[in-house]
């Protein structure tokens, strides 16, 4: 997979080489050769040229701006550089006709040509958690470049982009999140190992804004690709100083405009923007179109979850066993110790599992915790206790707790990890007959998911609000404050969060 910055490095030079070579260039003539006698030609002004103008324009979010908990779009950073694209730009010739369905060709009409980088992270409800999330958003990143052409008038403006890029380990969004955590002492993301696998994008966007006054306004959305393929639409209203002027997008998910600046003119205003989206695909969500490295559940379940299976002569007390290893494997990141007490009350009381706490909490957490990161010092008390009874750990116990106790940060569960829990486990709970048919059905369980993704359903409709606050000069310096809050995008497990919300923020300038 070659390097997605080297690749944004080549397109960013490539960029500045052709913008160079479009700038509208005046035309030279010679003077008329006159005749002895003949009087000098008076000078008659040529038509104006609307100078060249070009900008950079830079949103980044994240939902620790807000305080916000830490889940579903985490974060998302998109740069622009626009120019003024003259008719002979071949963007322009490409795009331009698209755009005129919407915003008619005038005098007064403006034309941006612009390159767009960026990326989006994304994370389930608990970070925590190094096994994969059922029920949950999947990790997965994003990043892209795009080339795109924008058309605007005193009321309208249209934003159509051609973009190009990646999804997946390689686009860096495990390192990028992880240094970031640990600069600012958060959590260590622990599952960014189960992310959506690598595929390369592609795909065209176009954002229409149209104000009938000054205070009110509309926007429509379209993505069309392998990434997303959606369409969304919404009201716009605002109040403050400012005519009928689109003004600049909001959000590096839907960025829309750029900044759209008359020289010595400037403005502001508050906005709010309600409105929604119907989703058609989503592969941050639903993984790689075809793709056999993605599987999904309705509950987080395993072998463990169906007894009936393999438990002889069915009992009332069986059933409400089994009732109970459902509830320990049903897990939704937020009640750990609950399952714990759990775990202890009917796999560790009454059976012959020689334990003490450590070495239990250690066998629960890989089995029917997703493997979750431990806290420090509770870390250090397990290992107290389990160092109290290392003489009697038989290897593969060993081998767990060393690794459960000092794993890498950020590192994917090993499967013989997880096949080593459930050996200890089931040494004392089943009888011999029993637990070779269970550690069978483990086995396949576990190779199963080896190398896989779990993957989430789409939720088709999505709801948002958007609000905040936009200022540009009058020399064309842009400032811009921005609030989400949107409905949760996929179908997601009993009990998790059904909305998210975060903070965002734009700065760029006119030159």
């Amino acid at each position: 997979m070659p390097n997605f910055f080297l690749a944004i490095i080549l397109f960013l030079s490539g960029f500045f080489y052709l913008s160079a070579q479009t700038k509208p260039k005046p035309k030279v003539t010679n003077p008329p050769k006159l005749e002895e006698g003949e009087a000098t030609p008076i000078a008659v002004d040529s038509p104006k040229v609307e100078p060249s103008r070009s900008q950079v324009r830079l949103i980044m979010e994240n939902d620790a701006f807000g305080g916000f908990s830490d889940r579903y779009y985490t974060n998302g950073a998109r740069l622009e550089f626009h120019t003024t694209a003259s008719e002979d730009n071949l963007t322009r010739k490409i795009l331009g006709g698209w755009n005129h369905f919407f915003v008619p060709k005038t005098e007064d009409t403006k034309y941006l040509m612009g390159l767009s980088v960026g990326q989006e992270f994304y994370t389930p409800t608990n970070i925590s958690k190094a096994d994969v999330s059922f029920g949950d958003r999947p990790y997965s990143s994003r990043g892209y470049i795009g080339n795109s052409l924008t058309t605007w008038t005193n009321s309208s403006s249209i934003t159509t982009e051609l973009e190009l890029g990646m999804i997946g380990p390689s686009v860096g969004g495990k390192s990028a999140q992880i240094n970031f955590h640990n600069l600012i002492g958060s959590p260590t993301p622990q599952g960014w190992d189960t992310q959506i696998p690598d595929s390369y994008s592609v795909g065209i966007n176009t954002d229409y804004r149209k104000f009938w006054h000054r205070f009110f306004g509309a926007h429509y959305n379209l993505n069309l690709g392998n990434i997303y393929t959606n369409t969304s639409a919404g009201l716009i209203f605002r109040l403050g100083k400012v005519d009928t002027n689109p003004g600049p997008g909001s959000s590096a998910l839907m960025p829309g405009a750029p900044i759209l600046h008359r020289e010595g003119e400037g403005y502001w205003y508050f906005y709010i923007n309600p409105g929604g989206t119907l989703q058609v695909y989503n592969a941050t969500i639903q993984g790689q179109v075809g793709s056999d490295k993605t599987y999904k559940s309705t509950t987080r379940t395993s072998s463990l979850s169906n007894w009936d299976s393999f438990l002889t002569n069915p009992s009332y007390e069986t059933g409400e066993r089994e009732l109970l290893y459902r509830s320990l494997s049903e897990d939704n990141g937020k009640n750990s110790l609950r399952r714990f007490a759990i775990f202890n009350e009917f796999l560790v009381k009454g059976t012959s599992n020689p334990y003490d706490f450590g070495m239990n909490y250690l066998i629960f957490n890989t089995v029917f915790n997703g493997a979750e990161d431990i806290e420090k010092v509770f870390k250090t008390i397990l290992l107290k206790n389990i160092a109290d009874q290392w003489d009697s750990l038989p290897e593969n116990a060993r081998i767990l707790a060393v690794y459960s106790l000092f794993r890498p940060e950020g590192g994917k569960q090993p499967s013989f990890m997880r096949y080593y829990a459930y050996e200890i486990l089931s040494q004392f709970i089943l009888d011999p007959r029993q637990r070779e048919q269970l550690l069978e059905l483990l086995r396949e369980e576990v190779e199963y998911r080896e190398n896989k993704t779990y993957i989430a359903d789409l939720k088709r409709p999505v709801g948002f609000v958007r609000a905040g606050f936009v200022s540009v000069s009058s020399s064309g310096f842009l400032f811009s404050i921005n609030y989400n809050y949107q409905t949760v995008d996929f179908i997601s497990a009993s009990g998790l969060p059904k909305q998210h919300q975060w903070l965002g923020f734009q700065l760029g300038k006119v030159f």
